[in-house]
């Protein structure tokens, strides 16, 4: 089969995985059950799916091109999601989510690959996963004042997204030593070992912590999620890869632009629906008052 082809299906499945997963999670946590149960291992099944599909998508494909599919898993939980509920994708999510995936699309083709395949050491990676559970416990554990459950929503979310996009990096520099080097890399650089321990630590808290966001509903966690996932991705590709922006000042424009889009999309998603049956008075004719006698 042709490489390409290979990995558009590979990335196709693997948002059809991600989604199904997302929308198991959000019924378990709406239905108040702990994460034990089938719905819950269902989940479980369907994300390490999902990883190995995404995996062999980005090992026969683009990075840019695969992590831009991704953004598919919003589009199609919303439909799944409406469907189990037996309604309709409100007007709302669809502008929610198609604002969101555009704005991640348009940030995501605007970046350029480095020139030269470039993979951090086992000690950078430790360090880069240590910094991200920091910054994802102190969102998680702090306490942040009134918090609403939009909000405490997205903070686990934003958090869940971190987790899974800095396993991704860290799972992406495993590979390119590994290619490189064979089992000896873990030899030569026995952080490397630490760095692939830190993966699983940081896939399975963002499985627990993508499980508290949708507590507060599929559309703004999984939102969140598939924003935080690739931008978070994204920086450590800018900041410490030496990834860059197509077009100079002009790609750096397009993904600004993408990310307030994407933003925006959030936010749409994070409005609290109407309650359901809910009806609205239609004003009439005010009855009238009964006569009086003297």
């Amino acid at each position: 089969m042709n490489p390409g082809v290979l990995s558009l299906a590979a990335a196709l499945l693997s948002a059809v995985c991600y989604a199904t997963a997302a929308v198991a999670q959000e019924r378990t946590a709406a239905a108040g059950r702990k994460p034990t149960g089938g719905l819950w291992t269902l989940a479980l099944v369907l994300q390490a799916a999902g990883a190995g599909l995404h995996a062999v998508a980005l090992r026969y494909g683009s990075l840019t091109v695969v992590q831009a599919l991704g953004a598919l898993t919003l589009v199609l939980a919303l439909p799944l999601h409406a469907a189990l509920g037996r309604r309709r994708v409100r007007p709302r999510e669809w502008r929610g989510a198609g604002l969101t995936v555009l704005g991640l699309v348009a940030l995501l083709l605007s970046t350029a690959p480095p020139g030269t395949e470039r993979a951090l050491g086992g000690a950078e990676l430790v360090l880069l996963a240590a910094i991200t559970a920091a910054a994802a416990l102190a969102l998680t554990r702090v306490p942040w004042g009134a918090d609403r459950s939009v909000v405490r929503a997205l903070r686990f979310a934003t958090a869940a997204g971190a987790a899974f996009g800095i396993a991704s990096c860290l799972t992406q520099g495993l590979v390119v030593h590994l290619a490189a080097s064979g089992l000896g890399a873990a030899v030569a650089d026995p952080m490397l070992l630490v760095a692939a321990g830190c993966t699983g630590v940081l896939a399975t808290a963002g499985m627990v912590w993508s499980q508290e966001a949708y507590r507060g509903g599929l559309g703004v966690a999984l939102a969140a999620v598939t924003l935080a996932n690739p931008l978070v991705a994204g920086c450590v590709g800018v900041l410490l890869l030496g990834e860059g922006f197509r077009g100079g000042s002009v790609g750096l424009a397009v993904a600004l632009a993408g990310a307030v889009a994407a933003g925006r999309g959030v936010v749409v998603l994070s409005r609290p629906a109407p309650p359901a049956g809910r009806t609205h008075r239609v004003p009439g004719p005010r009855a009238a008052s009964p006569a009086v006698a003297d």
